[in-house]
């Protein structure tokens, strides 16, 4: 009794510290500031090294956030991070309402959706301070340690999405700095939580579009890994030395918490760069399978941004994987592929653009790419000294598209 009065005491304590915290915070003096920091260190130093109940974790967690907009640092972000990672860890955050006195609250909320709130107000905050130091990778490593913890516990479709699409953001990134084993296990993790939503028995796959397009963003960042996989792999094959921009980071990041989910997913496709034409062939393959998946819903759901950035990534995945035979007939296959398919992209754009007009600046992008494709495989027929049919051809469409592309930029 003596030791829950104590807590009672301690909280209330805290709770009086914030709220002048945050009265102060407010005005625009310095001497202002100095006090709210003042008053907000103190409610931490109360609630700091206690065992937090589900409304004193609030208090602690939007303490520490206060004390962040004051001092631009990272240190009180974190602490509020791994606040929050303990409580979601255990699970034990009640669907309890918190203190309605509190000086920013005007009204009695859901503690678990305003955790929720504060979390990702603090990862976009962080995201902000790490930015502008050049330290991303302790970002990335922190919202991907809370991801972890969250991964088998999370339930609500909401949040499975919202959790899915931070997974996919953080295999962008280390898809980009060439950490493709973390890549893949991100887009493996979020590829199942996909699929946990689709199987789920209350979810109506027709009627929610929200789904559809975080499944077809997940195949578009499936896409992003072949691609810049086919590339680094040309660029070794050209210098035969790892290429200078790849990253061998101290610590690999994965979900331990779903290793046994994803291990078949994982098994699919490569971590390593390939160096003959059967193991890029393979790769093309599954690149294939995902621009599918990926561009028909885009198509479906009239998203033309992510539309037109899967073609682009697409044509690029023929034209590494031309890279990997010497055979001239090979090559020029595939890169025919490639401009037949951009032609027939253009062809579908332009009977739209005659109805919407705003489209036009997608048929530029489109026949931007079309131009390239095209100038590639008549580098390649000019090489080969045969072929001349489908050189005057191929000749002849290019300068149709610098024709069309005039007439769109005048």
């Amino acid at each position: 009794m003596i030791e829950s009065v104590k807590q009672f005491e301690i909280l209330a304590l805290a709770t009086i510290y914030y709220n002048l915290g945050i009265i102060y915070k407010d005005c625009l003096g310095l001497q202002d500031l100095q006090v709210s920091l003042n008053n907000l260190s103190r409610s931490r130093e109360l609630l700091r090294g206690n065992e937090l109940d589900c409304n004193a974790i609030l208090i602690a967690v939007k303490t520490l956030i206060a004390m962040s907009e004051i001092q631009e640092t990272q240190r009180w972000l974190s602490e509020a991070v791994k606040l929050c990672l303990q409580y979601v860890a255990q699970n034990n955050v009640q669907s309890k309402p918190n203190y309605t006195f509190l000086a920013d609250v005007s009204e009695e909320e859901d503690l678990r959706i305003t955790l929720r709130l504060l979390y990702e107000s603090i990862i976009e905050r962080m995201e902000m301070i790490y930015s502008a130091s050049g330290e991303m990778d302790e970002w990335i490593k922190t919202v991907h340690d809370c991801l972890n913890h969250r991964a088998r516990i999370i339930n609500p479709l909401y949040e499975v999405c919202e959790w899915s699409n931070v997974a996919i953001t953080i295999s962008t990134y280390f898809t980009n700095k060439l950490r493709f084993t973390e890549a893949r296990n991100c887009l493996a993790a979020a590829e199942y939580m996909v699929g946990r939503i689709e199987e789920d028995s209350s979810y109506n796959a027709n009627n929610d579009n929200t789904v559809k397009n975080l499944k077809a963003k997940v195949a578009a960042a499936w896409l992003l890994y072949v691609t810049d996989i086919l590339r680094e792999s040309y660029l070794y094959l050209q210098t035969s030395s790892v290429p200078t921009n790849q990253e061998t980071p101290q610590e690999l990041l994965f979900f331990t918490s779903l290793s046994e989910h994803l291990a078949y997913i994982n098994y699919r496709i490569t971590d390593l760069r390939v160096s003959n034409l059967d193991d890029a062939y393979a790769v093309t393959y599954f690149a294939v399978d995902q621009y599918n998946l990926a561009s028909i819903t885009f198509r479906e759901l009239d998203n033309t941004i992510d539309h037109l950035d899967v073609i682009a990534k697409y044509a690029s995945v023929f034209k590494y994987l031309a890279s990997f035979t010497t055979d001239i007939h090979i090559q020029i296959h595939i890169h025919h592929h490639r401009t037949t398919f951009l032609h027939a992209i253009y062809n579908e754009y332009k009977q739209e653009a005659s109805h919407v007009p705003e489209r036009v600046s997608h048929l530029v992008a489109i026949l931007e790419i079309w131009k390239d494709a095209t100038q590639t495989l008549l580098f390649v027929i000019d090489r080969s000294g045969n072929f001349c049919g489908l050189y005057f051809a191929i000749q002849k469409e290019l300068r149709y598209i610098l024709t069309t592309l005039d007439s769109y930029k005048q």
